[in-house]
């Protein structure tokens, strides 16, 4: 498979981890949870930026210098409000690929890579409207290539900028519009959260303490020692129906893109087709949503298999199953001694064997790779191990 290059590569990356912070606190074991503690970071510091800022043309740049340099510790929280939102990004990507490169992405789990691809959307756009509210000289030249990208979308690029500029030039319902997304978009993504989490029985959705303040201390001492900047106050705000930005030239080097948010403005800003930056900003989503399908479903039929005879009802593979696929039913008059029996449910089994190692009286098999099988292979190596 084409992944096991990259499996390998992070296995060796686990390893020098677990040599550095121990198998118990390993980051890397915990990709999945990590978002969950910057969304607190961000939730928390963004509360503090949000009883100081004021959406309007006239006022937004000036709240934002006096959050930076005037309101005690302001510029400290808007710092983690920042580095929280990189974190946030760089860890979503990273668990991605994690669940990626360990082939944990089809079948029984599209569910939640199909709500993992949503939710990464959904992050870019909150981090992405984040920096249009700081309303700098920075903030509006992002605007202003990121309207001019979208009138370039066919057919209805018009409509999407004029509807996310609430109107045909920059006003102060730009900016309300521009809070409005930064703030209510997470509100979807809570719920999206939630779907992701629903094919799994037990999500580890927080890290262990001594990781979240480990976390927290390089979160406080990145912000303490590099804290962000403001650029100058911004000109020209009307200058939303100006020509796309294009060429190395057209924008100043002082100006600064995140890589992580701002990729598709950079590119815009460096020359390349409005047209090209469109369609690569919406391959990506669309690539990973095909990824599930690309390669052949190799269980495609073989799930788990209840001996009705041996079957004692003592929810032992129910309780181990990770995916909920198996379900304790009442099995009848059919003279046994035993009230219950377990059901597979095909759409949800994983083939991953749990139930098979749970089970002491040999009343469930994965078809593929039976019981029998498995301990003569082993008593195999066992025998060759020994010579």
């Amino acid at each position: 498979m084409y992944t096991e290059p990259l499996q390998r590569a992070t296995l060796w990356l686990e390893r020098g981890l677990n040599n550095l912070f121990s198998q118990r606190y390993n980051p890397f074991y915990y990709h999945g949870a990590l978002p969950n503690f910057f969304i607190w970071a961000l939730f928390i510091s963004g509360l503090i930026l949000f009883a100081y800022y004021q959406p309007t043309l006239a006022n937004a740049y000036a709240s934002i210098h006096y959050i930076t340099f005037e309101l005690p510790f302001g510029n400290l929280f808007r710092s983690i409000h920042r580095y929280a939102s990189d974190g946030m990004m760089i860890f979503v990507i990273l668990h991605m690929c994690r669940v990626w490169f360990t082939d944990r992405y089809r079948e029984y789990r599209i569910v939640p890579w199909i709500t993992g691809v949503v939710l990464l959307v959904i992050v870019f756009m909150i981090g992405l409207t984040g920096y249009l509210l700081i309303w700098d000289q920075q903030a509006v030249t992002l605007a202003n290539i990121t309207f001019n990208l979208l009138k370039r979308i066919p057919f209805m690029g018009e409509g999407v900028s004029e509807f996310l500029m609430a109107g045909k030039v920059m006003s102060d319902y730009t900016l309300t519009r521009f809070m409005f997304l930064h703030l209510g978009i997470p509100l979807f993504m809570m719920f999206m959260l939630w779907l992701h989490y629903l094919r799994i029985t037990r999500p580890v959705s927080e890290p262990p303490l001594p990781l979240v303040l480990m976390m927290a201390g390089g979160l406080f001492l990145t912000s303490a020692a590099f804290p962000v900047t403001l650029d100058i106050l911004p000109q020209g705000l009307n200058a939303a129906a100006a020509p796309i930005l294009t060429g190395p030239g057209s924008v100043s080097p002082q100006v600064y893109f995140d890589m992580l948010y701002a990729w598709p403005q950079y590119l815009a800003a460096q020359g390349v087709s409005p047209i090209v930056v469109l369609l690569l900003l919406l391959a990506v989503p669309v690539g990973l949503l095909v990824i599930p399908y690309l390669q052949k479903k190799s269980f495609r039929g073989q799930f788990a298999q209840v001996t009705r005879e041996n079957c004692t009802g003592c929810s032992l593979c129910y309780n181990d199953c990770p995916y909920e696929a198996i379900t304790m039913v009442d099995r009848g008059n059919d003279g046994t001694r035993f009230k219950r029996l377990a059901v597979v449910d095909a759409g949800r089994c994983a083939n991953c064997g749990l139930c098979v190692g749970a089970c002491a009286f040999k009343a469930i098999e994965i078809p593929r790779r039976e019981t029998n099988t498995v301990l003569a292979e082993i008593e195999a190596t066992l025998a060759s191990a020994t010579l």
